[in-house]
């Protein structure tokens, strides 16, 4: 009896666990389908019961602007207020001047609509989508009564209106059911990423084996600014708590392109068959003390710590890796000078990299704390700010695509003279419009296709069966489009998805008869849905015949922005701060990396590539920087003419006068070595900053495959 009992009692707890780790995994899933389906369902029945005449544009609005977080609705509904209303104004103004010459009215709307596509590629965040609405409002307002202009502003009322009622729905409902703040997620995601950090840092493999397929430790670091541009929609995030992510992010953007390029040097001497085991124990001994301390904390993380004592602490270790670089110090000194400066920046970088991790740990507890929060926000908000960069070619190879899909769309329209032709240019101007701002434009396209196939059906069983079977007035109406609404939700729940979700919903909304007057034939759902469907495939094939984004194509254009990067900053005018320099480096090969179509291994070499650009790059600005404390002219001059043998080395193409200049470079800077002897302190200190930071451009230019340089690319 007493095993039976303990068989029940162990297996209700089993039932139990299940249950609370089913909630923990799928309880926000299913709430975020149920306020999406309520949302999509309130915003149809407000449209159908003022009688507007689509209320198919509401249940649409709703879909796209729904998020997981409340901010992100209400910064999504703000921007697609915006390019709605933009493309409101700009419908209006076509019309009125061009509405009695098609050559014209089709010149500036293809215009407009590369403008759209071109600032939808180039901004980031929700900014880049109000673009996106702006040039498709354009399309579905004016080419439907492009013969009857009188019509327009009474339609182009109507869907402003509906986009309003599908925005207030969703912001609604958002807030209003089991809302779940922006705030929340930001800050959970910083606990979750300073302990990924924390146990990192602790792990010496991470460093010191040999695997070239190392964490990618900046993989999140722009999602998580995004996260934090659109959570200036909540009001609970005050001013201080803003500042606060952008700064811990930014040190953790340094911290993890110190962890890159430490790793990157270490495996280069411990693949050097000329450097024995003995290099790489020393390295390990002076790892040792950070690897130790965090062991003594990892129960903790500091948390329950003060500032000052974290200090202090943080302070102790970094004397024990003074104190064991000071035990090696003469060890290696009759080493090759190459292997030997290998070696030292080694060292730099794992002082630096405990410094970095220093300062993002004490930014981190004094946020976690809510203690000792810096007032000067404007200056903090500065110093910390990223910055992004897009490939002008690519800009402009984006307006060419829509404009070709334009006119490709638009001979079909005069060539076949099909009543339902327009609604080809819509859909295709739609689908071309939100691809050119996707990660990865020719799948999206392929899944958005799919989606609107599959649509095709469901709306036709809708509109031939279930509506004038069983819809009688707005509840049955609702009861009848709420495991449809309850199916696309679910689906979109999923970001694998979320292109298939798109179009379904978009041939849902342009052939399925959502109002009260049912008025569908077979032949305007048929020839919408095929004209739909056909926009959407030219839409498609644009982007598998007009795409440059080749492997070698795409290796050469982030070659010669990093090489022109670092050129910049050799210049004495130029003053990028370091975050400036990381971010922009970052986000360029995330939109090459997605955009284009690249192997693995071509990936993998680009963020070498990148890596080595931020070091070298980085070191010139502390270079510049440390310039400022120099009074001896000849240790200046020197200094400025390795500046210049730096930029002269990524100006040159040929690889012999590589070659010359470098060794150009390795002579000044042991001359530079020379004296390094000063009167004055801050002089003293200077140029021994100088100097380190020299020894590790040298080094990074030693390691020939991961320097971008300009020449053949395989």
């Amino acid at each position: 009896m007493v095993e039976v009992n303990i068989s029940k009692s162990d297996f209700l707890v089993s039932i139990k666990t299940a249950f609370k780790e089913w909630i923990n995994s799928d309880l926000t899933i299913l709430i975020y389908v149920s306020k999406l389906t309520i949302a999509a369902l309130l915003a149809m029945s407000v449209s159908m019961f003022l009688n507007f005449s689509s209320p198919q544009t509401s249940v649409f609005t709703v879909f796209i602007v729904m998020q997981m977080h409340s901010g992100l609705v209400f910064s999504k509904s703000f921007y697609r207020f915006l390019g709605t209303l933009l493309g409101f104004i700009i419908s209006l103004v076509l019309v009125s001047a061009f509405s009695q010459d098609r050559v014209w009215f089709m010149t500036f709307f293809t215009i407009w609509i590369a403008i759209c596509a071109a600032a939808g590629f180039k901004y980031r965040n929700f900014i880049s989508y109000g673009f996106v609405l702006s040039g498709y409002t354009v399309a579905i307002i004016t080419l439907p009564f492009i013969d009857n202009p009188l019509h327009i502003y009474g339609f182009a009322i109507d869907r402003i209106s509906e986009v309003v009622i599908g925005l207030l729905s969703a912001s609604v409902i958002s807030e209003v059911i089991f809302p779940k703040q922006l705030s929340d997620t930001l800050f959970e995601s910083e606990k979750h990423k300073y302990k990924n950090t924390f146990l990192s840092v602790i792990n010496m493999e991470n460093i010191f084996s040999k695997e070239k397929n190392i964490n990618n430790f900046s993989r999140n670091i722009l999602g998580s600014d995004s996260l934090r541009v659109n959570s200036v929609f909540e009001s609970n995030i005050n001013k201080k708590d803003k500042m606060y992510y952008q700064r811990l992010n930014s040190e953790f953007m340094h911290l993890s392109i110190t962890f890159h390029s430490l790793k990157n040097i270490i495996n280069t001497i411990s693949n050097n068959e000329k450097i024995d085991n003995e290099m790489m124990i020393a390295l390990k001994d002076t790892y040792k003390p950070i690897k130790d301390f965090l062991e003594e904390n990892s129960q903790n993380l500091f948390i329950n710590e003060s500032s000052e004592n974290i200090i202090n602490k943080f302070n102790e270790v970094k004397k024990h890796i003074k104190e064991q670089i000071e035990v090696n110090k003469n060890k290696f000194m009759y080493f090759d000078f190459d292997i030997l400066s290998d070696y030292n920046s080694s060292i730099y970088l794992i002082t630096r990299f405990f410094d970095e991790f220093s300062l993002y740990t004490k930014t981190y507890i004094s946020f976690v704390n809510n203690k000792n929060k810096n007032d000067n926000n404007e200056e903090s908000s500065h110093l910390y700010k990223f910055s992004t960069y897009t490939d002008n070619l690519l800009i402009l190879l984006v307006s060419f695509r829509v404009v070709v899909v334009l006119i490709a769309t638009t001979i079909f329209w005069i060539l076949t003279a099909w009543e339902y032709a327009p609604f080809v240019i819509i859909s295709a101007v739609a689908s071309t419009l939100l691809f050119s701002s996707h990660p990865n434009p020719v799948n999206a396209s392929k899944s958005f296709t799919k989606g609107a196939i599959v649509s095709f059906f469901v709306a036709g069983v809708c509109n031939f069966y279930l509506i004038p079977t069983y819809v009688s007035d707005i509840p049955s109406f609702c009861f009848i489009m709420a495991p449809i609404f309850a199916f696309a939700a679910w689906l979109g729940s999923s970001d694998q998805r979320g292109l298939f979700v798109f179009g379904f919903i978009f041939i849902i909304i342009t052939v399925c008869s959502m109002n009260l007057h049912y008025s569908m034939d077979y032949v305007t759902y048929f020839e919408t849905s095929i004209a739909s469907i056909i926009g959407i495939a030219i839409s498609g094939i644009a982007y598998e015949l007009i795409n440059s984004w080749s492997d070698y194509w795409t290796k050469r254009r982030v070659l010669n922005f990093l090489c022109n990067k670092l050129i910049k900053l050799t210049n004495e005018k130029d003053n990028t701060r370091r975050v400036v320099l990381e971010s922009q480096g970052l986000d360029m090969l995330q939109h090459f990396s997605t955009q284009g179509r690249l192997n693995l291994q071509s990936n993998s070499l680009l963020f070498q590539w990148l890596l080595s650009t931020l070091e070298i790059g980085r070191a010139i600005i502390d270079i510049k920087n440390e310039l400022q404390n120099l009074k001896n002219e000849n240790q200046v001059k020197i200094v400025y003419d390795i500046l210049d043998l730096i930029k002269n080395f990524f100006l040159e193409i040929d690889e012999y006068k590589k070659e010359i200049i470098f060794k150009e470079l390795k002579k000044d800077f042991i001359e530079l070595e020379k004296n390094l002897v000063f009167k004055l302190t801050a002089e003293q200190k200077a140029i021994n900053n100088i100097q380190i930071e020299i020894r590790l451009i040298y080094t990074v230019m030693l390691n020939k495959i991961s320097l971008p340089s300009r020449g053949e690319i395989n």
